[in-house]
């Protein structure tokens, strides 16, 4: 019988080989993520705390990689994510707003968990007017990138009913989980914020009408 180290060995192994379809030429390929991390989980657990004060100092697009495949990536064949969703919907969808990643254009960016690759939608750095809409908190002007979770609860809502909004948020909540585990693995600071004006944020943010903003999750380094 296989340990639970061995069983999960081949998908992952299998996830790390070069990409086999071509990435579409309006998307960004991101470096392939890194599935052997040098921080034992409970170290990640114990370690992880919220962090308002950012350095300023760029990350590396390699480590804006590695948050967005642990919060939003996949892990197996069949659309399988890092993080657990009701029914395998994956309502939960992702936007990374860079403001300073070494490699990368500041702005704003869907994420394609299929390509692990970005599709750029709007140009320039937005932190500055998005701590605005987040009641003027600095860390969101300090951090050097952010990933706007938003949920697409059509689908959710046409399977689950009344229990959609509620399950939606749960998967929100995994996610944000993951990404602030991730970053204390690679030794740089996190958060997550859900004090905004979703209104506002969704002029502001090139989000489509039928998508909610849920979280906000910073990442920089302290």
């Amino acid at each position: 019988m296989k340990s639970p180290a061995q069983s999960t060995e081949t998908p992952l192994r299998q996830l790390n080989q070069p990409r086999l379809r071509e990435i579409p030429a309006d998307r960004i390929a991101l470096p392939e993520p890194s599935f052997a991390g040098s921080a034992p989980i409970e170290y990640c657990l114990r370690n992880r705390r919220s962090a308002r004060d950012f350095s300023g100092d760029p990350l590396p697009l390699a480590q804006v990689s590695q948050l967005l495949w642990a919060a939003l990536g996949l892990t197996a064949t069949g659309g399988l994510r890092t993080s657990p969703s009701a029914g395998s919907l994956y309502p939960v969808r992702g936007y990374l707003i860079a403001g300073n990643v070494t490699g990368l254009a500041p702005g704003v960016y869907s994420y394609d968990a299929d390509f692990h690759a970005l599709a750029l939608l709007a140009k320039g750095d937005k932190r500055g007017r998005l701590a605005k809409i987040c009641a003027g908190q600095h860390c969101v002007a300090e951090c050097s990138a952010a990933i706007l979770l938003t949920a697409w609860y059509k689908r959710a809502i046409a399977e689950f009913g009344d229990s959609a909004r509620a399950l939606t948020a749960m998967e929100a909540g995994h996610i944000g989980q993951s990404f602030c585990l991730q970053a204390t693995a690679l030794g740089i600071g996190a958060i997550g914020v859900s004090k905004f004006y979703p209104t506002i944020l969704r002029m502001f943010l090139p989000v489509p009408r039928d998508e909610e903003p849920l979280y906000l999750l910073l990442a920089g380094k302290t």
